[in-house]
């Protein structure tokens, strides 16, 4: 594993399996919905991994989570606040007493390559701008970059992208927005798997198939 010495780290909070992407129950099992979550978890640690990015945390989660996690080198904690937010927070917190620059990504974005993770990175200026990758859909937001030392609280959820636009005016830091479709694609609903399978045809099956991840 690697040293816990970065100045980047990137996060990637997660729920534990059976709480997660409910909302796709009409059309896949539990273990279906399961399969799909790891498989996109470890398409977003692919991608860290083959950026520039030398450290993340995946916080919460499960088991098969931790051990997704460590079988990408990286370090697993368990949840550290009352909901995804509150443990989000905690995370960033923890790095700005580091001085420690802190990168949210989502776990959920299927088409994440190391591209998209160098465009952020560009975006950021060296990691002086707030940097906000939006979500397609719902107004969200599906990567936030933060300056070392500076106590920026995200706030997760529908709209959350303008909330953090209206944070960093609040607090006189720069922002830069970086749209791309790697980071802006997230998958929630059962409409994005009709999408996600045009876009990319056999995504989903690749997504759910058995993920060598150390079970």
């Amino acid at each position: 594993m690697r040293e816990e010495t970065s100045d980047l780290v990137a996060i990637i909070p997660m729920k534990p399996l059976a709480q997660s992407k409910t909302r796709l129950a009409p059309h896949m099992t539990p273990e279906q919905r399961s399969d799909l979550v790891v498989g996109m978890l470890r398409r977003v640690l692919g991608a860290i991994r083959g950026s520039s990015i030398d450290m993340f945390w995946v916080v919460g989660g499960d088991e098969r989570i931790k051990n997704v996690a460590r079988n990408f080198d990286g370090i697993w904690m368990e949840e550290l606040g009352r909901n995804l937010n509150d443990t989000l927070g905690k995370a960033f917190e923890q790095l700005a007493v580091r001085k420690v620059a802190a990168l949210y990504i989502a776990g959920d974005l299927p088409f994440l390559k190391p591209s998209d993770l160098h465009s952020l990175l560009r975006s950021s200026r060296r990691n002086t701008n707030i940097t906000l990758a939006p979500a397609r859909r719902d107004g969200g937001t599906n990567a936030i970059l933060v300056p070392a030392g500076l106590p920026f609280r995200p706030e997760l959820g529908p709209r959350s992208f303008s909330k953090h636009l209206s944070t960093a005016a609040a607090m006189e830091v720069s922002v830069a927005i970086c749209y791309s479709p790697g980071l802006g694609f997230d998958l929630d609903i059962s409409d994005d798997l009709e999408t996600f399978q045009h876009m990319e045809p056999g995504l989903i099956e690749r997504l759910v198939g058995h993920q060598a991840d150390g079970e």
